[in-house]
């Protein structure tokens, strides 16, 4: 397996730049240039945004330095600077006066960058202008470029693009210097970067009426062009949920500076996927205008969409084309694709129209949901439009562009969910993306094309600061972040957000909340997700979110005052939360279970459980009441209260008896096993002192091998309100069980958990059978627990995995051999992308696009060793969520057992029409898996089980190999012991 681990972040006397060439410095260098306090010039004749630009630039250094330099608004009559000290020149080739003056007097050389898209270069420049006796001139292509380039030294001065929404503190500095060396920076990997703010009621929108309004006002708006900006993005689908307050957001006339005010600092505004023509779909339905019907509204509607484009003329749009039905669902009729060439036909005329030729402004046509499947029935449209491919709304994309789609002249797009209300489970309320994910599906993308338009659908937009800065810096540069760097893009990140020599550990705890938000989204996770009486699942997944919470709070007791409060919110939060979260799910659990068993304590995980809810209040109350209530209402999300089956959001969040006589005082339970007739008693049937008959089931504990499992559990229990003492013994010297003995009462607790053990030097070689546990009373009660155990011999030559209780788990990047690998394919890790604990990721093809031949191509080799003497096996493979992303070349993978044919399987089942999901994909999208199974004929001893994937994105994760001991959980069991 190749593994690289390319350092792209530039980290040079503390100036973090996690994206761009690093062209600032703290100390002085050969022929640098001291921009401490510095003098910007701008060109009044340059673009409105350059100006607010170079505007943010000073009040930037002021946070930094302490000191404010002036914006020199100059134009083409002023004839001396009278500038002292350095300055700091900023234009864009195409508008600004000052910059053509540098060129023409051969003091600026722009040849590089003329005619780029959004690329500036930044240069230190002799004599400049006159009075100007030397400059840091930063020249953008295009406005952007300049713009671009004027924020990219805020970041490198000290300030966060997230300063302002992520109360970063600005770094402090004395003394700023411009390194001589020139830089270029750009062209962007992706033309059109941004984001949709969607599904924003009740957080984002609560927050905002209370901070700025009623509506979403141009005053919101600025910070959130500016954000935009610092990042590098340059798009925006706007706040568009209806609803409350009535009739919900419209971009365009909530507050009629918006659109202007976009234009002006250089943000392309668009609308989503289902509000074509740059109108809001809540424009519509509080006009009065009737039926979102073509066929029976045409009128009407062909005026709305001219309104909505003669309203936009003259600003820098992207216009959404195509037409969906009412309330974001498919468009009706007995024939929609004929309906929609007739809007297109429309529309079309109607851009024509206001802008004298219909190409003369960008267009997209999203292919969401249903559209999808009409584009792919054989509806065309114009070469010049944007075909924008959408993921499932769970983080897969669905579709990649063929090679002929990849020349079309508008390009491809993406439209990708980071929150998402709908079926089969909406989530908005925290960020619960994979970051190891939302790296995969966005590099595969882009290999594949997809290049015009990433647009993200950020919910919310304050709990998805790390994903958007993800997406936005591979949008700028898409090999900045790979599957192998993530964490050393985290630690640059972290460096940027806080105190450098905390940004390892940072960068560690975001990594690591990504890597559980891999298992399982909190949306879809209810009190049985996770196993509590198998492979100790539930309480090992509340460990980890536990050791992790642990970790976040002993670093924030190394922070200062003025740290902390953009730590909560970036990283403290999302892990209390969480953890917060699955401990109730896993009580609720244990709460459950323990009170069909009638045990003591189930009123004290009742408490458990209510304790919890309290603390989940107060970590949001936390959020929302510190740095005196910025951020009041804008995690309002409700988690708790979705209703089975349903994608619909709850609007909030919201035993005192003796033990029958014939049952005793004690319970025993046994990993593993619910219990039979769970707290129910046959009289004079069930005298289980001890345990026997049909109940017997219910006390045999999970094999314990020699290259298994080691170790299994027992609890002891209370069934009433009597006091007492119990002690255990097993039968053979070679078992081993801690605690022996113990007291069970009110005071003491009513649960006790015993560890079972054996030590495999004493026990009998060969042995295959059974032996006991006797635990006994002081009150009379008495128990019995059969251990199962299997003293195996394996051959000294064998290497591999061994079973152990009937099963081999092999985590996918643990191969035992690989074959064909060359340079063009071979299999890599992606080590964050999987939901094995704690480190182990998917393994697929490199590049992500590859094709590759099976039996012929390069595969992995699986070696194991089993002991069960059964004649068949069940092979189970669990890939990464995926798609059919080519229409022509569905992904493939093949496995074989022991020299058997390999044979070329669908990945996925076709669907029943083109664009269509496959069958199981809500039960996948939940699980963040695909399982596929086959059985072979086996036996006991060594087997080789080989694996081809024939496409790239093909991810496999871990395999489970089923002698007939696999019991029921959701991750499956650890994986086994390799020799």
């Amino acid at each position: 397996m190749r593994l690289s681990f390319a350092l792209i972040i530039p980290l040079i006397q503390g100036v973090v730049a996690i994206n761009d060439p690093i062209f600032v410095a703290f100390e002085p260098s050969d022929a640098s240039l001291d921009v401490s306090q510095p003098t910007i010039i701008v060109d009044d004749c340059d673009h409105p945004g350059v100006r607010i630009a170079a505007d943010s630039l000073s009040k930037d250094f002021l946070a930094v330095t302490s000191t404010q330099p002036e914006v020199l608004i100059a134009d083409n009559s002023t004839t001396d600077f009278s500038v002292e000290g350095g300055a700091v020149i900023i234009g864009s080739i195409d508008t600004s006066c000052l910059i053509q003056r540098m060129v023409d007097a051969g003091t600026l050389d722009v040849e590089s960058i003329a005619g780029s898209w959004e690329t500036f270069t930044t240069v230190i420049v002799d004599e400049p202008l006159p009075g100007v006796d030397r400059a840091l001139v930063i020249v953008g292509s295009d406005k952007r470029g300049a713009i671009f380039g004027a924020y990219t030294l805020s970041e490198q001065i000290g300030v966060s693009p997230w300063y302002w929404w992520a109360d970063t503190l600005p770094k402090r500095h004395e003394a700023i210097y411009a390194l001589s060396s020139p830089t270029t920076h750009g062209p962007p990997s992706v033309k059109y970067r941004g984001i949709f703010l969607n599904d924003e009621y009740p957080g984002l929108t609560e927050w905002v009426r209370a901070n700025f309004g009623p509506v979403y006002n141009v005053e919101f708006y600025k910070h959130l062009f500016e954000l935009l900006l610092r990042l590098k993005a340059n798009y925006l689908w706007p706040a568009s949920w209806p609803g409350y307050p009535q009739p919900g957001n419209i971009f365009f006339t909530d507050d009629p500076e918006n659109h202007r005010v976009a234009d002006e600092y250089g943000i392309v505004v668009s609308t989503s996927h289902h509000e074509p023509m740059q109108r809001a779909t809540n424009e519509w339905l509080s006009g009065g205008l009737g039926a979102w019907d073509w066929q029976n509204n045409k009128a009407n509607i062909t005026k709305f969409f001219e309104e909505g484009a003669r309203r936009a003329h003259g600003k820098d749009s992207y216009y959404t084309v195509g037409m969906r039905g009412a309330g974001d669902s498919g468009l009706g009729g007995p024939n929609p694709a004929a309906t929609l060439r007739e809007v297109f036909s429309v529309q079309r005329q109607i851009i024509a129209d206001v802008y004298g030729n219909e190409t003369a402004v960008p267009q997209s046509w999203p292919l969401y949901k249903e559209v999808q499947a009409l584009y792919e029935a054989g509806l065309e449209i114009p070469d010049d439009i944007t075909l924008m491919f959408a993921d499932d709304n769970f983080g897969q994309v669905r579709r990649f562009p063929t090679e002929e789609e990849r020349e079309r002249s508008g390009g491809i797009g993406l439209y990708y969910h980071l929150g998402y209300v709908g079926t089969p489970r909406a989530y908005k309320w925290l960020n619960t993306n994979s970051l190891g994910k939302v790296q995969q599906q966005f590099s595969a993308s882009y290999e594949a094309g997809i290049d015009r338009i990433w647009v993200i659908n950020v919910g919310d937009l304050k709990p998805m600061e790390t994903p958007i800065t993800l997406v936005m810096a591979m949008a700028w540069n898409a090999s900045s972040v790979t599957y192998n760097n993530l964490p050393s893009w985290l630690e640059a990140f972290a460096a940027r957000e806080f105190p450098e020599e905390h940004a390892e550990e940072i960068a560690d705890l975001i990594l690591r909340h990504g890597k559980l938000m891999g298992l399982r989204r909190h949306a879809t996770t209810e009190s049985t997700t996770y196993s509590l009486l198998n492979y100790n699942e539930a309480q090992t997944i509340l460990d980890h979110w536990t050791a992790l919470l642990d970790r976040a709070l002993a670093l924030e007791a190394k922070l200062s005052e003025e740290v902390r409060p953009s730590y909560y919110e970036l990283v403290l939060h999302p892990i209390q939360a969480s953890q917060t979260y699955f401990a109730i799910r896993i009580t609720q659990s244990k709460n459950t279970q323990y009170g069909l068993e009638r045990r003591s304590t189930t009123n004290s995980y009742a408490q458990d459980i209510l304790d919890f809810f309290d603390v989940d209040y107060d970590v949001e109350e936390r959020y929302h009441t510190m740095l005196d209530g910025k951020w009041n209402n804008i995690l309002r999300q409700p988690h708790y209260g979705y209703i089975p089956g349903s994608y619909y959001t709850p609007y909030r969040n919201m035993l005192r008896q003796a033990s029958s006589p014939s049952m005793g005082q004690m319970g025993v339970s046994v990993e593993g096993h619910a219990g039979v007739r769970t707290g129910n008693v046959n009289e004079g049937n069930d005298i289980t002192h001890p345990s026997r008959g049909d109940l017997r089931p219910a006390f045999n504990t999970p094999t314990l091998t020699t290259y298994g499992r080691n170790s299994s559990w027992f609890d002891v229990w209370g069934r009433g309100i009597v006091d007492i003492e119990w002690s255990a013994s097993p039968a053979v010297p070679w078992l081993s069980i801690s605690p022996t003995s113990g007291a069970l009462s009110k005071e003491a607790g009513w649960d006790e958990r015993v560890t079972i053990s054996v030590d495999w030097a004493q026990a009998p070689a060969g042995f295959n059978g059974s032996t006991i546990i006797r635990i006994n009373t002081t009150v009379g009660s008495y128990e019995e627990v059969t251990v199962p155990v299997i003293s195996t011999v394996v051959p000294a030559s064998f290497e591999g995995f061994v079973e152990g209780d009937g099963v081999v788990a092999i985590e996918a990047a643990h191969f035992t051999a690989s074959s064909g690998d060359d340079a063009n394919v071979h299999y890599e890790e992606f080590p964050w992308l999987s939901r094995t604990l704690p480190d182990s990721g998917a393994v697929g093809l490199i590049p992500q696009t590859a094709v590759s031949s099976i039996p012929s191509g390069p595969h992995l080799e699986y070696k194991f060793y089993q002991v069960t003497a059964v004649s068949t096996v069940n092979v189970t493979l669990f890939f990464t969520t995926t798609l059919d992303t080519d229409p022509d070349v569905p992904r493939t993978f093949a496995f074989s057992l022991d020299g058997s044919e390999p044979q070329v399987t669908r990945f996925l089942s076709a669907p029943a029409n083109p664009g269509d999901l496959p069958l199981g994909w809500t039960v996948a999208v939940q699980d963040l898996v695909w399982r596929r199974s086959k059985t072979f004929p086996s036996g006991r001893g060594e087997h080789t089980l080989r694996y081809w994937a024939g496409t790239g994105g093909v991810l496999l994760e871990r395999i489970i190999i089923d002698m007939g001991g696999l019991r029921t959980s959701y991750l499956g069991p650890p994986e086994s012991r390799r020799v």
